[in-house]
């Protein structure tokens, strides 16, 4: 099973907002095995700034998921819409995260494999 889990600059820390995560950790047997960068991450805070991204955001959110294509899952704390879309239309599930199941990738990906996460209990 392939688990994505949306990550801060450090690559480590988790994100609450998946679609602004400037990375998104690939973990697949519990061991990490790659990093796919999010070139949206800047351009989606920016354009949030300005108001002006409701037509835009799910063509980007697409974007980044075709980089995630043959993931199963992805654990986050919160997904908006345009993301879940994508998120859904490539078939990649959707774990969600108290703030309080972990704050690294690792953990909560090492929590969620042992059947630890609060929403698995």
């Amino acid at each position: 099973m392939k688990i994505v889990v949306p990550v801060d600059k450090d690559k480590s820390t988790i994100v609450k907002r998946t679609g602004r995560a400037p990375f998104y950790a690939i973990y697949e047997g519990g061991k990490l095995v790659d990093f796919v960068a999010n070139h949206y991450a800047q351009d989606h805070e920016d354009k949030h700034e300005h108001h002006n991204h409701a037509h835009s955001e799910g063509d980007h959110h697409k974007k980044v998921i075709l980089k995630l294509q043959g993931c199963d899952l992805i654990l986050a704390q919160a997904v908006g819409k345009g993301m879940q879309n994508a998120l859904q239309s490539a078939n990649i599930a959707i774990q969600k995260l108290a703030k309080d199941d972990g704050t690294t990738a690792a953990e909560v990906v090492e929590k969620f494999l042992a059947h630890k996460l609060k929403s698995q209990l």
